[in-house]
C-alpha cells in the first residue's frame, strides 16, 4: 500500500435504480433485477436532448424541465450536431 493510505477509510455505498415496481428509485435488490431500470447519465441526456420523459418517479419534474431546457438552449454547430458540453 502506498505511503499513507493506510489510513484511508473507505466507504462502502449502495447501488440505486429505478424499481419498475415502486415508481421510484430505490437501492437495487439482485433478487429482483428484473424489476429494476438502470437509467445511466448518456440514457438521460439522450432522453433530455430528445424532450422525452424519463419514467415517473426517476426524477422532480422540475429538475427534469430544467434539463430539458439546457439541452433545448444548445444550438446546432456548423456540422448540425448539437455540441456536448465537457
Amino acid at each position: 500500500m502506498a505511503s499513507g493510505l493506510e489510513r484511508l477509510n473507505i466507504l462502502p455505498f449502495k447501488v440505486t435504480a429505478y424499481d419498475k415496481t415502486q415508481g421510484k428509485m430505490a437501492f437495487f435488490d439482485p433478487s429482483r433485477a428484473q424489476e429494476f431500470l438502470f437509467i445511466s447519465g448518456t440514457k438521460m441526456r439522450t432522453l433530455a436532448r430528445n424532450k422525452e420523459n424519463p419514467p415517473d418517479g426517476f426524477m422532480c419534474p422540475g429538475g427534469w424541465k430544467v434539463l430539458v431546457e439546457y439541452y433545448d438552449s444548445l444550438t446546432p454547430a456548423d456540422n448540425g450536431k448539437v455540441p456536448v458540453p465537457a
